[in-house]
Parts: structure tokens; C-alpha cells; sequence
């Protein structure tokens, strides 16, 4: 590598054995072998982008040939007068981030104005994970009392920031809103945005719609009180009990129903989870397991079509919650590692209070607060009550219950249940239902007084809310957990070659 010049910049560059960004394209991936760098504008460009072609045929549009267009924009273009490096050892706060720099900042000389090199290419106009809509870039806010929208410390209003022009309130800090997990790394200047959203149904009359994921049919809004005989009435999408005082859409010709909170779910959106925009899918099956809690469930997820999943529960949570076991609001936070009230595990990516130790991960944040199992006739409800006094014991697997831990209570019989023995591990499928599981076709079994099959691992008969049948041409196995199923794929393995060999 030698040093070139590029006919879109004045200065020469010069040959770097390592760039961690490129100003020639959007990309932010962290280091690259070979590149180049101005040393007088502080510009970086990764090898390829340097040595691109200036023109180029191509297929899509054979009339012409294509030139580079170097558009390049930053603090330094954008702020009304030129702005000078200062190459040497000197304390300053930048007044694009208004963090504390200690070398080599870029300054003007008449506005007193000082930035770090690394802030002299802040995109204009960005989307974050945080918030529905766009965010500009401010040299500073208005005066008054702002909190970053994502570490939820206070923003000094007269550094530079990022705000929301629909959302008067809302600003996040420079730094926070370009973080690799908020930040979906594309730059807006110039790109319209999208303003019409997609809604998940089109009305026909006033209780008729047609949703977009069974467009076959027209739904009819229920919202008279029902009652649901042991969750035999499930959501298609959340794959939950509808319970009587819940509205609900059930389809006028077949069983499709949909709670109505989830009918109205949205088409896209964007999550704190992913720093892409995901999209609601009704391709579900025993295979999606949720990137959030872990758990495998049917119905609607959430998904970016690349590497994420997320079933509707997480994909409806934001940022900050408020949780009935809690009086403050909880934050989602992936840097500290905190251990769970209420199974006491712990992790990082827990939701946690900013005033105290208090912190639940996700997969007991979506916990049901009620839902029922046919051991008990009532209704069972969640208690977070921790300390409890004298000894507890679940009624299902007849073992001690950690109190310590949350667990599943009935007022009327004064009984008390494991969260795991209530919900089992397969309370997310719909039950019933033939479907292909890898190499294994599998049918979701309702458990009941009169049929508790026998684990074909552990040999257990447990009163758990649901197992699995698995299909072999010569024989039926049930297994009562994923852990029983995942210990034996080798053996299932073995059994499926003997069988069809």
C-alpha cells in the first residue's frame, strides 16, 4: 500500500495497518486490517472503499455509467466556521457530547467550540431502539431539565445531544444514542422517512375485521364476559388462555381467535432488544425459540429475518416497565449484572430499579400474574411476597418451595405451587396441534386428572400442565420437559434409524 489521493479530497492518504471506522461507507464493525487516514482531516477509509473504481457499469442501469459521489457530513461541516486541530495534550469538554476529552480536540477559535476527533463524524439524523421516531442531532437543547432516553442520567442542555421533534421531552446523549446496540448504523440525512404504518387489519363494520394473518376469514369482537374451562379457549398469537374478562376476536367460520390486545398488535416496530426495526409474523412452531426468555413458543413473533426472534410477550415490553412486585420503575439494563427477586438467579439483561438492588430477569418479568392449572379449580395468582414465614410446599410435585421465591398461590384453598410446575415448559404451544419438530412429528398433549403419561426419560408421572407425544410408526413416547427431550436426541436418533432401516 502506498499513499494515494482521492479526486473527492484535497489531502493525501496515507496507508493504515488498521481502521475502526470508514468514511467512505456506513459501516461500524469495529477494527479492519489495511485502510487508510488523512492525518489532517482525521478521515479514515477502509482499503476497498479508498480503491473503489470511480465509475462503473451496472446491470441495473445500462444507459449510463455510475460515478462516486463522496458525501462525506459531520460536526466539522456542519458548524458555521472552520474548525482547527489542536495537536497536543490539552483538557476540554466536548461540546458534542459533552464528555471530557484530554488530547488533540478540533476547536473554532471564534465560538470557543471544541470537539473530540471522534465526534467530528456524528450522524444527523438517526433511528434508536429506544424510540419510535427519528432523532436529530442538537448542538445543544433548549434550557431546563433533561434525562437520556437510554441511561436515564440527567443531560447537560448545553452540550450537543440528540432530541425527537414530535416528542418535546424526549433526548438522549451523543454518545448513548450511537452505541452499537441502540444505533442501527445507518445515517437519515437525506432519506425520506416512512410515515404511513401498516395497520394489522382493515375494519369491515363495527365488531368485523379482517386481519393480516388470517385473511381468509373475518373476525368478530367479543367483549361480553365469558368463562374458560381450564385454557381450553387459546390466542392464536400469544398462544395464552383468554380468561373471562378478557375481548377477544374469534373468526365467524372456523376457531381462530385472537385476544383483542393482540389483534392490534403492530405490524413493525422498533425494540431496545435489537437495534433493528422487527416485523410481526404469524409463522410459528416448536422450533422458535424466543431470544429474550429462552422459552420455545408457538404463535406470532417478532423478527428481524436475519438472526432474531422474539415471541409477542418480550416483543411487547419497552425499555422500562412498571411491575406489580415493585413500586419504582424498572430499566433494562445488559451492562450490570444483578440476581433476580423473584427466582434468584443471576445474569445480566435483567430489568432493575435505579434507587436499589431490585432487579427481575425477563423470563419472570412475562410470568402470568394469573392462569390455571386443573390440579386446582380456582383461579391461581402469582405472589412476589419474599421472607414468607414457616414452610412451603407445592401441591404438584409435593417438594419445598424456596420461599425466597416467587410462587403460584390459590387464596380460596390455601395451596401453594412451584411457577414451573404450574406453567411447565410447554404452556407456550398450542395444545393439540400435529407439528414437525426437527425429526420428530409431535402433538402438544392437555394433561388431566385421568391421563398423566409417564415420561419416557425420567419415568416420572408429574402433574405438569402439558407433555409431549412423539409419532414413531411402531411406537408413542411422551416427554414431560425439554430437558427430557433434549437429553435423548441421540436415543430418539437411534430409534428412528432402527425403525426405518
Amino acid at each position: 500500500m502506498i499513499r494515494i489521493k482521492l479526486p473527492t479530497h484535497k489531502h493525501s492518504l496515507y496507508p493504515s495497518p488498521w481502521v475502526n471506522r470508514c468514511d467512505g461507507c456506513p459501516w461500524r464493525g469495529g477494527y479492519c486490517k489495511d485502510g487508510y487516514r488523512c492525518y489532517e482531516c482525521v478521515l479514515f477509509f477502509h482499503k476497498a472503499c479508498a480503491e473503489t473504481a470511480l465509475q462503473i457499469h451496472h446491470p441495473s442501469h445500462r444507459e449510463h455509467p455510475l460515478s462516486l459521489v463522496f458525501n462525506w457530513t459531520g460536526v466539522k461541516r456542519s458548524h458555521e466556521h472552520q474548525l482547527n486541530l489542536i495537536p497536543r495534550k490539552i483538557s476540554f469538554d466536548c461540546d458534542a457530547c459533552g464528555t471530557a476529552g484530554d488530547r488533540s480536540p478540533y476547536s473554532c477559535q471564534q465560538c470557543d467550540f471544541m470537539i473530540h476527533q471522534s465526534c467530528t463524524d456524528l450522524p444527523e439524523i438517526i433511528n434508536v431502539n429506544r424510540h419510535e421516531h427519528r432523532l436529530y442531532r442538537r448542538l445543544h437543547l433548549s434550557p431546563g431539565s433533561w434525562v437520556c432516553g437510554y441511561c436515564h442520567q440527567e443531560i447537560d442542555w448545553s452540550y450537543g445531544a440528540y432530541s425527537c421533534s414530535i416528542c418535546p421531552d424526549y433526548a438522549i446523549h451523543s454518545k448513548c444514542a450511537i452505541r452499537y446496540d441502540v444505533w442501527e448504523k445507518l445515517e437519515l440525512k437525506g432519506i425520506p422517512e416512512e410515515t404511513q404504518e401498516i395497520e394489522p387489519f382493515k375494519v369491515i363494520d363495527e365488531n368485523l375485521i379482517c386481519h393480516f394473518s388470517h385473511e381468509e376469514h373475518f373476525l368478530q369482537l367479543n367483549e361480553e364476559s365469558i368463562v374458560v374451562s381450564r385454557g381450553s379457549i387459546r390466542c392464536e398469537a400469544c398462544v395464552l388462555p383468554i380468561y373471562h374478562h378478557q375481548a377477544f376476536y374469534s373468526c365467524v367460520q372456523c376457531n381462530f381467535i385472537l385476544h383483542k390486545t393482540c389483534a392490534n398488535l403492530a405490524r413493525k416496530k422498533r425494540h431496545f432488544y435489537h437495534d433493528k426495526p422487527l416485523t410481526l409474523i404469524c409463522v410459528g412452531g416448536l422450533d422458535c425459540c424466543c431470544r429474550m426468555c429462552g422459552k420455545f413458543v408457538e404463535g406470532f413473533t417478532y423478527t428481524d429475518f436475519q438472526f432474531l426472534s422474539i415471541d409477542v410477550k418480550c416483543g411487547t415490553l419497552s425499555e422500562s416497565i412498571i411491575h406489580e412486585s415493585h413500586p419504582c420503575t424498572l430499566y433494562y439494563n445488559k451492562m450490570k449484572s444483578r440476581k433476580c427477586a423473584s427466582c434468584n438467579h443471576s445474569g445480566y439483561g435483567l430489568f432493575s430499579c435505579d434507587d436499589c438492588s431490585f432487579a427481575i430477569d425477563i423470563k419472570c418479568v412475562v410470568l402470568p400474574k394469573t392462569t390455571q392449572h386443573w390440579y386446582d379449580e380456582h383461579l391461581l395468582f402469582l405472589c412476589y411476597e419474599k421472607n414468607k414465614r414457616g414452610e412451603y410446599w407445592c401441591d404438584i410435585c409435593e417438594e419445598q418451595i424456596d420461599t425466597m421465591t416467587w410462587l403460584y398461590t390459590c387464596d380460596d384453598c390455601c395451596v401453594t405451587f412451584h411457577t414451573k410446575c404450574v406453567l411447565g415448559d410447554f404452556s407456550r404451544f398450542m395444545p393439540g396441534q400435529i407439528v414437525t419438530f426437527g425429526m420428530w412429528t409431535i402433538k402438544v398433549m392437555q394433561t388431566s386428572p385421568g391421563f398423566l403419561p409417564r415420561c419416557y426419560i425420567c419415568h416420572t408421572q408429574r402433574a405438569l400442565p402439558f407433555v409431549l407425544k412423539v409419532f414413531y410408526p411402531q411406537k408413542v413416547v411422551f416427554f414431560c420437559s425439554l430437558e427430557c427431550l433434549f437429553s435423548t436426541r441421540d436415543d430418539l436418533y437411534q430409534m428412528h434409524k432402527s425403525i426405518f432401516n
